[in-house]
C-alpha cells in the first residue's frame, strides 16, 4: 500500500495535520485491529501513525466523545501525542515512538507498571459529559445482531444472572470519574526512555474506576490466578475485599458486554479467534466466582 493510496483517500487529513504540506516519504500498514486500522508514514521531520476507523466502527464508537476526551488529556503526559483528530471521521494522527512496545500481560513487572499508570490516571479524577453504562452497552451491542440469535444456547440464562450482578454493583460504593474503559495490555505503550503511555481512548467515559481493572483482565484472557495478581497490584498493598468482589462483578459484566460486541463483529465478517468465546467464559465463570465470594 503506497503513496497513491494515501493521496486518494487520506491526504486531506495529512495536509491538515501538517499545514498543507504532506511531505510523505513512505507509508506502510502497521496493524489491522478489531476496531481500527493503523498505518505508519514518514516525513523528513519524523515518523507518524495514522489511525483509520475500521469497518462497522461507526456503530460502536462516538468519535465526538473520543475527541472531547483527547482535548481533556492534552498536555498531561498520560496519552500519546495527538497531532490531528477529525471528530467527524475519527481519523487520527499521532507521533510514532520508535522502539516502543506494548505490555506483556504475562510479565509481573509489566502488570505492576500498568497498574501504577492506571492508578495515577484515576488519581486525576477527571470528568467529561458522557457516561458509560455497561448494561446499556450490552443491550445495544445485542441489538446490533438484529434477528440473528446468539451463538450461545444459554445466553438468556447467563444474561439474567449478569443483570443481578450489575444491579448489585449499583448499590455499592463507587468512585465515578473518567475511566478509560479499554485499558488493555495493547494500549499501554512502554517507550525506550522509560515512559509508559495509555493510548486509544475511544471508549473512555464516566464510570466507576474499578471497571478499568476488569477490562484489562478480560481482554488479555487472564486466568484467575493472574486476575487476583492484577487486583493485588492495582491495590498496591491496600487490600480491599469489597473492591475485589466488585472487580469480579465487573469482569462478569464486561465479559457479556464484549461477547455481544464480538458477536456483532463476527457477523460482519471479522475473525476474532479465542477472544470471542473467551469473553463469554468470563461472563459465566466470574458470575459464579462472584456468588461464591
Amino acid at each position: 500500500m503506497g503513496t497513491q493510496y494515501v493521496q486518494k483517500n487520506y491526504l486531506p487529513a495529512i495536509r491538515k495535520a501538517f499545514s498543507g504540506d504532506p511531505d510523505i516519504t513512505s507509508f506502510i500498514p502497521m496493524k489491522l485491529g478489531m476496531t481500527n486500522d493503523s498505518f505508519i508514514f514518514e516525513r523528513r521531520d519524523g515518523t507518524f501513525m495514522l489511525r483509520l476507523p475500521g469497518r462497522g466502527s461507526e456503530a460502536l464508537i462516538d468519535r465526538k466523545q473520543e475527541y472531547e476526551v483527547y482535548q481533556l488529556l492534552a498536555g498531561r503526559g498520560i496519552a500519546d501525542e495527538v497531532l490531528y483528530f477529525d471528530p467527524e471521521s475519527g481519523i487520527k494522527i499521532t507521533r510514532y515512538i520508535e522502539g516502543a512496545r506494548v505490555c506483556d500481560p504475562n510479565s509481573k513487572s509489566d502488570l505492576k507498571e500498568c497498574m501504577r499508570v492506571l492508578r495515577s490516571f484515576h488519581d486525576l479524577n477527571l470528568h467529561v459529559d458522557h457516561y458509560f453504562d455497561p448494561w446499556e452497552r450490552l443491550e445495544y451491542y445485542e441489538s446490533l445482531r438484529g434477528d440473528t440469535p446468539s451463538r450461545y444456547d444459554d445466553y438468556f440464562q447467563i444474561k439474567a444472572t449478569i443483570r443481578n450482578v450489575y444491579e448489585w454493583t449499583l448499590n455499592q460504593p463507587r468512585h465515578i470519574m473518567l475511566a478509560h474503559i479499554d485499558p488493555v495490555a495493547d494500549n499501554f505503550l512502554f517507550t525506550p526512555d522509560g515512559e509508559v503511555y495509555l493510548i486509544d481512548w475511544e471508549y473512555a467515559a464516566m464510570q466507576d474506576k474499578d471497571i478499568d481493572v476488569a477490562m484489562f483482565a478480560v481482554y488479555s484472557l487472564l486466568d484467575k490466578e493472574q486476575v487476583d495478581l492484577l487486583i493485588s497490584l492495582y491495590q498496591d498493598g491496600a487490600e480491599d475485599i469489597l473492591q475485589k468482589k466488585k472487580i469480579y462483578a465487573y469482569i462478569a459484566i464486561a465479559g457479556l458486554v464484549w461477547s455481544n460486541w464480538a458477536e456483532f463483529k463476527m457477523n460482519n465478517g471479522d475473525v476474532l479467534g479465542e477472544y470471542a468465546p473467551g469473553q463469554y467464559r468470563f461472563a459465566k465463570d466470574y458470575s459464579s466466582y462472584f456468588y461464591a465470594f
